[in-house]
């Protein structure tokens, strides 16, 4: 398992703040076959995962992990967070087998299944290494290696942030927080900012009005 390279390639420490040089845009279904993508998710707070079903342990951490995370921010800090499963085995994991290796986790997080373009495209966005390893008696019996990295999302679709595999809830938590209230913060002042250049240009109409300025 990898868990790359983001810090270095992205320039930035970009796991405490700033807009991560990863991500892009994706569309693929979840189980239901209901679209899901950048723009469905728009407005929402996402967290991303690239895994699968037949992933021995690291997957099945991330995935305990990845719900504690969104059950403590939405009872603790009243934050609605997405979390999302992109699985990676496109064999294997068939819709059923999703919902039921689901079933054993937060009932929040979804998994998300696409063609094999879809999931190029959204690994290469998220540069997301994976590889299939090589198979024995039973051709069905392979594992996968891949890139051990959850990624958070803005309501605007950038991705702001991420967890190395290493990360434990301790620090996850106020890793996230740390996003939302810069984030919660640019809003504000992009709306202020706002408030005060609408109320310059009504004052400058005022005056033209009142004083008949052309």
């Amino acid at each position: 398992y990898f868990s790359g390279s983001l810090r270095e390639s992205s320039g930035i420490n970009a796991e405490y703040g700033g807009e991560l040089a990863v991500g892009g845009p994706f569309e693929m279904k979840n189980t239901k076959g209901e679209v899901v993508s950048t723009e469905t998710l728009k407005g929402k707070w996402v967290l991303l995962y690239f895994g699968f079903t037949y992933c021995p342990d690291i997957c099945p951490e991330q995935m305990e992990l990845m719900g504690d995370v969104t059950e403590i921010l939405k009872t603790e800090h009243g934050i609605e967070v997405v979390p999302l499963m992109i699985t990676i085995d496109l064999e294997r994991d068939t819709p059923e087998v999703l919902d039921n290796y689901l079933a054993d986790y937060h009932p929040s997080i979804q998994a998300l299944l696409g063609t094999e373009e879809q999931l190029d495209s959204a690994c290469n966005h998220f540069r997301c290494y994976r590889s299939k390893g090589k198979s024995y008696d039973d051709p069905n019996d392979y594992i996968l290696d891949h890139t051990v990295t959850q990624y958070i999302l803005n309501p605007d679709g950038k991705t702001v942030g991420y967890f190395m595999s290493t990360r434990g809830l301790e620090e996850r938590v106020p890793i996230f927080l740390g996003h939302y209230e810069r984030y919660k913060a640019l809003v504000e002042q992009v709306e202020q900012d706002t408030k005060e250049k609408l109320s310059n240009l009504l004052d400058r109409a005022l005056t033209i009005v009142t004083f008949g300025i052309f």
